[in-house]
């Protein structure tokens, strides 16, 4: 059973900053003050060029952070420009406890799954990954999963312990 919030939020992947439903359930959940903080800088501080097609949007208080892809990358239209002016809505962490200053993401995760879930019932639960990768002691560090009824796939990170670090939603582009 997915929550309203989160089946709201799932329905903004793949949305761009000019979307007027993104806008607002942005400034609803107090992501975002303005449409204008959702715009990718492609100048420094110094004025010099960026050379970055993301923008990051993090609500550590929220156990939440965002990746809005330039639409160059996103249509996959690399002889067009990077502008920052329109970027799209890829991917969606949700944060477990503690994890790169995140406090832990608290309106229920999607597909029956929860932080306190090993990798065991995660592959139970979700199938077959599309990969497993394991560090050079064969600690599983991650998995990615394709969702079959979405647009996108799921990607789990843990700790050395197995405890799930944070889960991720991708929209491939």
């Amino acid at each position: 059973m997915i929550s309203n919030f989160l089946n709201h939020l799932l329905s903004l992947l793949g949305k761009s900053n000019k979307d007027e439903s993104l806008i607002d359930f942005f400034k609803s959940y107090d992501f975002i003050k303005s449409r204008d903080d959702l715009k990718l800088p492609i100048y420094d501080e110094d004025g010099e060029l960026r050379d970055e097609y993301n923008f990051y949007l993090s609500k550590y208080n929220q156990g939440l952070s965002f990746i809005f892809t330039d639409e160059s990358f996103y249509l996959n239209q690399s002889d067009k420009p990077i502008t920052g002016e329109k970027i799209y809505l890829t991917t969606i962490f949700f944060y477990n406890e503690g994890i790169e200053g995140f406090s832990q993401y608290k309106r229920g995760l999607s597909f029956e799954i929860n932080f306190f879930m090993k990798q065991n019932q995660l592959e139970k639960n979700l199938g077959e990954p599309l990969f497993t990768k394991s560090d050079e002691n064969l600690i599983v560090r991650s998995q990615k999963w394709q969702i079959k009824e979405y647009p996108f796939t799921l990607y789990v990170s843990y700790t050395n312990q197995g405890v799930i670090r944070y889960v991720s939603l991708s929209i491939p582009y």
